[in-house]
């Protein structure tokens, strides 16, 4: 099968590579969409993941074979994926935090992904895909999913203020969490000209090109200066200073944006003003599932985030280069093989 192979950083070739057959416990997806995530972008400008894999792990798709004694799956059901290999056995999947398993493994990170005809999935890992979505929709529950577990692990509360910077998938996607979250006095930020215009669509109270450190001040004073919550969605290491300057006195950045290099930090001002960083990483089985309920409730639209589709034989030219491109008229592309 023809298979888009990531070979270390900045290399993906187009390559044939056996199809997988599946055994006791897998199933084989025929891949409809699979989705270039964030993290695959930085994956790929700085050689984030282990080479030589097949990436992709944002999959939706139908079944196209089942292994021995599989029961609940058959040929041609609609599915989406938990890319999420976790052990079940570590200290944390005891305590119900599968995210953090010391023996983590995940579908298009260390495993053979979606940027292929087909993936091989465990069974438990398949998750049905409601009538009511359309397929490529399917390819956007881990970015929810993990802003789900954000706002849950900081005790977002309606009434609460905040600030987005960076207008990518992940950005998009908490802004609409947000707002059916009951925030007060949403901000967002983003040099993007085309992502800053498709976000407001959503309503924030203000949208700014840049940050304007005096504007956003001035935009939150009526409650206090500063914000409760700043969610740092670019990965620019620079930004989280500036996000010092813009949370509240004893307020929360949450740190979204990924970055794989030491950065220096004004670490009195985050001591003075009490400020806590929290970081996120993937999300638990009941956030995905959430985020599936919440797009088929129409309360989360994926669609004006989802901008371009790209054959798996131009992912290279037209998916990740145009997705790491600061001008891209992009948010989030998907592969179809």
């Amino acid at each position: 099968m023809k298979a888009a192979l990531y070979e270390g950083k900045e290399k993906i070739s187009i390559v044939d590579i056996p199809k997988p057959i599946p055994q006791k416990g897998e199933v084989l997806v025929k891949v409809k969409y699979a989705g270039i995530c964030g993290s695959d972008l930085e994956a790929y400008k700085t050689g984030l993941y282990p080479a030589h894999v097949v990436m992709g792990h944002e999959i939706t798709g139908t079944v196209a074979e089942i292994g021995p004694e599989i029961q609940k799956w058959k040929e041609g059901d609609r599915v989406t994926i938990d890319s999420t290999l976790e052990c079940g056995k570590c200290y944390f999947c005891k305590k119900g935090l599968t995210n953090l398993c010391l023996f983590e493994s995940a579908i298009g990170i260390d495993k053979n992904g979606g940027f292929a005809e087909y993936v091989l999935v465990p069974e438990r890992d398949l998750i049905t895909l409601p009538d009511s979505i359309p397929d490529r929709s399917g390819t956007v529950f881990d970015q929810i999913a993990t802003g789900l577990l954000a706002l849950r692990e900081v005790n977002f509360q309606s009434g609460n203020t905040a600030i987005i910077l960076g207008l990518g998938t992940m950005g998009q996607f908490l802004l609409q969490l947000l707002k059916i979250s009951g925030v007060r006095n949403l901000i967002v930020v983003e040099k993007n000209s085309y992502r800053l215009e498709i976000a407001k669509k959503f309503n924030p109270d203000l949208a700014l090109d840049k940050i304007n450190v005096a504007k956003i001040k001035r935009a939150t004073k009526n409650i206090v200066v500063g914000s409760d919550f700043v969610l740092e969605c670019t990965g620019v290491p620079f930004v989280i200073n500036t996000a010092l300057d813009i949370v509240r006195k004893g307020g929360c950045i949450i740190q979204v944006g990924l970055w794989d290099k030491p950065f220096e930090i004004n670490y009195l001002n985050l001591i003075l003003n009490q400020i806590r960083i929290q970081g996120v990483y993937g999300f638990l089985r009941k956030d995905l599932e959430f985020a599936i309920e919440l797009v088929a409730r129409q309360l989360i639209d994926p669609q004006p985030i989802i901008t371009k589709i790209v054959p798996l034989d131009d992912i290279l030219e037209e998916g990740f280069k145009q997705g790491i491109d600061p001008e891209t008229k992009n948010i989030k592309i998907l592969i179809e093989p």
